[in-house]
């Protein structure tokens, strides 16, 4: 009798002709089981086929598809209305190969990474998972964390047995007693039926591990493995990698950018590290230079401040914007401590801010509350001082010439 997870013996079909057996819904949509499926249910890390289930010239989409176990019927989730489809209707399923494909090279991938982990450095896969962007695993070396020297050996010794183009099977087992005769990496008991992938010839192959997901027929088709990055995580090792065509795709994405970069940089790509670190010296005698400035200008605009304060009648307006909005504060908090009984708003036309000081009576997180919406700000702050974001320079002066 043939297995009616059509996908488990033939990972290269992308459609059959099947008949719906049930259906239930979810969010006012079919979900249909069928006699039998090329679609692989989301498991193991990886995430379910997608396609279209179609009776005649009506056409659908399959969104996502799940099972309970491997033994179990797949549900195809579907946006077809509630009461689309009805049991012992004939319909065709068509998956998305290149979505398909693009599972089978990464998850195969993540089997070869994981299993060199495993044969270099005696690392344990604690954790997998297949995302949008990445894949990563958690290997656990017991605290040990990775160099960056074992990543690249790891990555090149995956890559080498991904070239030299290796058989990959999958071998089914009723049970997990059964499956124990093959060499796998990590043992994983559970009931009913085990299915098992080996990378390479047995007795002795490059890998071999418990699997429910879909692989390639050989580790060519895999294509690449680009390993991203690694950092600590829960005491393991969490790398983030990618294979095949999505790796391919960060890969290009990556080069036509630093290209881009050396181009604006007016350098070749081997020189941007070069071209970075002088410029990143030369940002920081600018930085340097210009917080010198910064305490010049402020202490040639103190005394400006503090005779405006000392000679308005209750509130002292001031806008000036040649320093940075926190240079300005310390500015406001230096001269206001020289008067008494007085209420300072400095204002930056730049960032839109107004900062209120105050030596007396008025309460400037208060002043801020109860004025600024009126004219398009919001802020807050202490009795002693205060901040207000304004959409324009127009309202922030519409909001300073209002106090009194």
């Amino acid at each position: 009798m043939s297995d009616p997870r059509i996908y488990r013996t033939e990972p290269y079909a992308q459609s059959n002709i099947s008949k719906v057996i049930g259906s239930t819904e979810k969010d006012g949509f079919d979900v249909v089981a069928c006699s039998s499926s090329v679609f692989c249910p989301e498991g193991g890390g990886q995430p379910s086929d997608i396609g279209t289930i179609s009776r005649g010239a009506e056409i659908y989409n399959v969104t996502s598809a799940y099972d309970a176990n491997l033994e179990s019927d797949v549900w195809h989730v579907t946006d077809a209305p509630v009461g689309t489809f009805r049991e012992g209707e004939e319909v065709e399923l068509t998956i998305d190969w290149d979505h398909r494909f693009c599972n089978m090279q990464r998850h195969c991938g993540e089997h070869m990474l994981s299993g060199t982990m495993h044969n270099l450095f005696g690392g344990i896969n604690r954790g997998f998972h297949m995302g949008e962007e990445y894949i990563t695993i958690d290997i656990d070396l017991d605290g040990r964390m990775l160099t960056d020297e074992e990543l690249d050996l790891a990555e090149k010794t995956v890559n080498e047995a991904i070239w030299a183009d290796l058989p990959v099977t999958i071998t089914y087992f009723d049970n997990y007693e059964a499956s124990l005769a093959m060499p796998v990496r990590k043992q994983v008991p559970h009931d009913g039926q085990v299915s098992v992938v080996t990378v390479g010839e047995l007795p002795d192959p490059y890998d071999c591990i418990a699997c429910c997901g879909t692989h390639p027929s050989s580790s060519a088709q895999v294509g690449l493995l680009a390993i991203y990055k690694h950092e600590p995580n829960k005491g393991m090792n969490r790398i983030y990698f990618d294979c095949g065509i999505r790796a391919k795709e960060k890969l290009s994405a990556d080069f036509d950018l630093l290209t881009e970069l050396a181009r604006r940089s007016s350098c070749s790509t081997g020189d941007l590290l070069h071209k970075m670190e002088a410029t990143g010296e030369e940002m920081s005698e600018l930085k340097a230079q210009l917080a010198t400035m910064s305490s010049y200008i402020k202490d040639a605009e103190k005394p400006v401040i503090v005779d405006g304060l000392k000679k308005a009648d209750g509130v002292f307006r001031y806008s000036f914007d040649l320093v940075s909005v926190d240079d300005l504060l310390k500015l406001g908090f230096s001269a206001i401590s020289e008067v008494e009984g007085k209420l300072l708003i400095l204002m930056h036309p730049k960032t839109c801010t107004a900062l209120l000081f105050s030596s007396g009576d008025a309460k400037c997180g208060s002043i801020v509350r109860e004025n600024a919406p009126a004219c398009n700000g919001r802020g807050g702050g202490r009795d002693d001082n205060a901040r207000a974001v304004f959409q324009s320079v127009k309202d922030m002066k519409q909001f300073a010439e209002a106090i009194v």
